[in-house]
């Protein structure tokens, strides 16, 4: 069943219905193309606000003038009611009516004229042409980071394996980027226009404010409130979750979950500092961040204990000082060659 109430809701949404000027087609333009499964969802809105304010085109006075004698003349013929005389048991007879009656009547058959007219010519038109939005892509490989300002002198910190597209200059009612792995954000305040990330079904908001989202690992996307505040959405659910300084939402895609908890604010920005930050994780959550981090590919022959749980930080330091760290807790050993690693479990 569509969910068009968020869309009716919003105000932006309507003026674009009822006055679709440059600004409001490009922003909700790049809205669709973010959001291709509320097509429908759209299209059904924008027919519940026009509602049945269709134009209408208004017949000429002496059009109006020949209808209206017509009708007012005799009642039909009886060969007339005969071809109708299936009908005779379920209407009144035209000829029963009196003359304000016949004229009511006949306004209400002109109402329904008009809407079925203003109707058909609403269907026949078509949108008008949006400029094609020119989008930036900034992404890193496995063992990269970068580090770049936005059109509206935001920055924005990308972990390894990630990628920002975002337009060429923020000329919309609102400032939207897509997030695809890790990013860290300060965003420019501006209460005009409001700063937007898209990652995977959840949108987050924020004015003026610093914050993390991470949504690279095991289906879930986490998002972390530095400074400021933050609204997130899941855009198909119609979740709405609010964070403050310290709180974290934990989003699981597959169970369209959230939880929100507080997050350890060293952890969550180590990664910008060079640092590498482990915190009760599985193998499988070191394995991935290793690979991502320092850009290798890990084999594994055999199994990590059940009990597995590392903890650890390492500040600028090589994987041959990492792995042999690991090595000293849990019992395997390690060959490096190249961007190549191999990791035997005794």
């Amino acid at each position: 069943m569509p969910q068009i109430k968020d869309l009716i809701e919003d105000l932006e949404f309507i003026r674009w219905v009822k006055n679709p000027e440059d600004k409001l087609q490009e922003y909700w333009q790049n809205w669709i193309e973010a959001n291709p499964d509320r097509i429908e969802d759209v299209k059904l809105a924008r027919e519940v606000i026009l509602g049945l304010k269709f134009p209408s085109k208004k017949a000429s006075p002496e059009v109006k003038k020949e209808v209206l004698n017509k009708l007012l003349q005799a009642s039909p013929s009886e060969e007339e009611e005969k071809e109708n005389s299936y009908t005779k048991n379920k209407s009144i007879k035209w000829k029963s009516f009196n003359q304000w009656e016949k004229i009511a009547a006949i306004l209400v058959f002109a109402l329904m004229l008009s809407l079925l007219i203003g109707n058909l010519s609403f269907f026949k038109e078509k949108p008008a042409p949006v400029q094609a939005l020119k989008w930036i892509n900034k992404t890193t490989n496995y063992g990269e980071k970068l580090n770049f300002r936005l059109p509206d002198g935001s920055i924005v910190w990308l972990n390894s394996g990630s990628s920002l597209e975002y337009p060429a200059s923020f000329d919309s009612t609102v400032r939207l980027v897509k997030l695809h792995g890790e990013g860290f954000f300060e965003v420019t305040e501006d209460k005009n226009k409001p700063f937007k990330v898209l990652s995977e079904n959840l949108t987050t908001t924020a004015l003026g404010t610093s914050f993390n989202i991470k949504s690279s690992y095991q289906n879930v996307v986490i998002v972390s409130l530095v400074t400021g505040k933050v609204q997130v959405d899941d855009q198909l659910d119609n979740q709405q979750y609010l964070l403050s300084p310290g709180e974290q939402l934990d989003f699981d895609n597959e169970n369209k979950k959230g939880k929100i908890s507080n997050f350890d604010l060293e952890a969550v920005q180590s990664w910008r500092k060079g640092k590498l930050v482990f915190q009760k994780a599985t193998f499988q959550k070191v394995k991935e961040d290793l690979e991502r981090w320092y850009g290798v590919s890990i084999q594994v022959e055999g199994q990590p204990s059940q009990s597995w749980r590392f903890n650890g930080e390492f500040e600028n330091q090589i994987l041959d000082v990492i792995l042999m760290s690991m090595s000293n807790i849990e019992d395997f050993s390690y060959k490096i060659d190249k961007k190549e690693v191999q990791i035997n479990f005794n």
